[in-house]
C-alpha cells in the first residue's frame, strides 16, 4: 500500500499527542528499546506561525505546514491535517514551476490524506495535480514526473478504473525504457502484474492468466537493473499460487533466500494475505430504494496503530493494537492483527534483532451522491487505508 512519503515518517506522536520520546513495547527477543523523537502539535504549529510573519519562502512554509500536518494525522485529526494542508496549497500552487518538488510533496500529502477520509475524487484529483506540479518545473523526462504518474495509475487503479490504470502504467514503462529509467519501467510493469493479481479471485477470472503473464514477462527480463522487479514477481506469483491453494509456495522462496546465503537488512515481505472484513451482503451499493446506498458502519474517526516485530526468522510476532481513536467502534481490527500476525518476510541476519514495525489503518469508505438528490453520504462498501508509520519506512519493489 502506498505511504505518505511526503510528510515526514509520521513518526511525532506514535504514543501520545505531545511525547518527546516512545519507546516501542518490550518483547521477549528484542535488542534494544527502539526510540522516536518528534516536536508537538503546539510546537510545529508555532513554528508555523513564525514561518508565516516571516513571510518565509515556499518551501519553508510547507515544510512547516507538514510539519504540522503530520502531528494532527499521527494524532487521528484528519480533518485538521487536510485543512492545515488546503490552507498552504491555497498559499503555494502558483509557485509550482519555482518549486515543482515541494509543492508537489505537499499536493500528495493532501491527496493521500484524502483518501483516508473517502474522499476519493480529491484523492484522485490530488494524484493528477502532482504530474502538473512536477512538470511545471521540471522536464517531462525527469525520473520523478515519472514516479509521479505512477502514482497517478495507482489513483486510478483504487477508484476503479482498471483500464485507464494499466494503460498509464504501460505507458511509463515504455517512455522509462527509453529513458534508460529500469526504476521507473519496473515499478510500473510490476502494478500491472500485481493489480491483476488482485483482481483475480480465482482460476477461472479473466485476470488469472494476465497476472501470471504479467510476472512471467517481468521475470524473463535479465537486465540486471530489473533484477529486484524480476524477484518481486516471483513473490507474487507465489502469493498468486497460495491465494489458489499452494500453501508451500513461500515456504519454497523462503528456503531460496537461506540458501543464497543473503539476510535481509530490511523488512522484505513474502507474503500478506488479505485483511478480511465481513462479507457484504449484496445489497450494498446495489441499485434500487435509497437504503441500498446507505452505509450502516461508523467511518469517521476509525483508525487504529499496529505494532509488531519482524524476526530474524521472517515471521511476524506481538501483533498488537498500539494505539487507536477514541470512537473505535465495529469488528474490524481483529482481521487485520490476523493478517499482519500471518505475514512472512524474507529471513533476516541470524544475529539481526528483528525490525519494530508500526503501521495506521483507517477504517473508512468513499463519499457519493444519493441517486436522485445532491444528498452526500457514505458509500455502505467499507475499506480499509494503510499507512507505514515506522521509522526505516522504504519504497522497494517487494514492499
Amino acid at each position: 500500500m502506498p505511504r505518505l512519503n511526503s510528510l515526514c515518517l509520521l513518526l511525532a506522536t506514535i504514543g501520545a499527542p505531545a511525547l518527546a520520546q516512545t519507546k516501542a513495547p518490550q518483547t521477549t527477543n528484542t535488542g534494544p528499546d527502539i526510540v522516536v523523537t518528534g516536536v508537538s502539535l503546539n510546537d510545529a504549529k508555532a513554528a508555523l506561525k513564525a514561518c508565516l510573519d516571516q513571510h518565509c519562502p515556499p518551501d519553508k512554509d510547507i515544510a512547516a505546514t507538514l510539519a504540522v500536518a503530520e502531528t494532527q494525522f499521527v494524532a487521528g485529526d484528519y480533518k485538521s491535517a487536510r485543512g492545515t494542508m488546503l490552507s498552504s496549497i491555497g498559499r503555494n500552487r502558483r509557485f509550482a514551476k519555482q518549486y515543482p518538488v515541494p509543492v508537489s510533496d505537499l499536493l500528495r500529502a493532501n491527496s493521500r490524506v484524502a483518501a483516508h477520509l473517502g474522499e476519493e475524487t480529491a484523492y484522485r484529483s490530488g494524484a493528477i495535480q502532482v504530474v502538473t506540479a512536477l512538470k511545471a518545473g521540471l522536464p517531462p523526462s525527469d525520473p520523478r514526473v515519472l514516479s509521479a504518474q505512477l502514482e497517478q495509475g495507482d489513483s486510478y487503479a483504487k477508484t476503479g478504473d482498471i483500464l485507464e490504470a494499466v494503460d498509464l502504467y504501460q505507458e511509463v514503462a515504455s517512455h522509462a525504457r527509453a529513458l534508460k529509467q529500469p526504476r521507473n519501467e519496473g515499478f510500473a510493469l510490476l502494478r500491472i502484474a500485481r493489480l491483476y493479481a488482485a483482481l483475480s479471485y480465482g482460476k477461472s477470472s479473466q485476470y488469472y492468466p494476465e497476472a501470471l503473464a504479467a510476472a512471467n514477462r517481468l521475470i524473463a527480463r535479465r537486465e540486471p537493473d530489473l533484477a529486484p522487479f524480476a524477484q518481486a514477481a516471483k513473490l507474487l506469483k507465489a502469493n498468486i499460487a497460495i491465494r489458489h491453494g499452494d500453501a508451500g509456495a513461500v515456504d519454497h522462496l523462503i528456503e531460496e533466500y537461506r540458501a543464497s546465503g543473503a539476510g535481509a537488512n530490511v523488512p522484505v515481505a513474502l507474503y500478506a494475505p488479505k485483511i478480511e472484513l465481513r462479507q457484504l451482503s449484496g445489497r450494498e451499493g446495489a441499485s434500487g430504494t435509497t437504503l441500498n446506498q446507505l452505509a450502516l458502519d461508523e467511518f469517521d474517526n476509525q483508525w487504529v496503530d499496529v505494532s509488531f516485530l519482524v524476526n530474524a526468522d521472517g515471521k511476524v510476532s506481538d501483533a498488537e493494537v498500539l494505539r487507536k481513536s477514541n470512537k473505535l467502534s465495529g469488528d474490524w481490527v481483529k482481521p487485520i492483527l490476523t493478517a499482519v500476525a500471518a505475514r512472512r518476510y524474507a529471513p533476516l541476519a541470524p544475529d539481526s534483532p528483528g525490525f519494530f514495525r508500526v503501521e495506521r489503518y483507517s477504517f473508512t469508505s468513499a463519499w457519493t451522491t444519493v441517486t436522485g438528490s445532491r444528498l452526500r453520504v457514505r458509500s455502505p462498501i467499507p475499506k480499509i487505508e494503510m499507512v507505514d508509520l515506522s521509522r526505516d519506512a522504504t519504497t522497494s519493489p517487494a514492499g
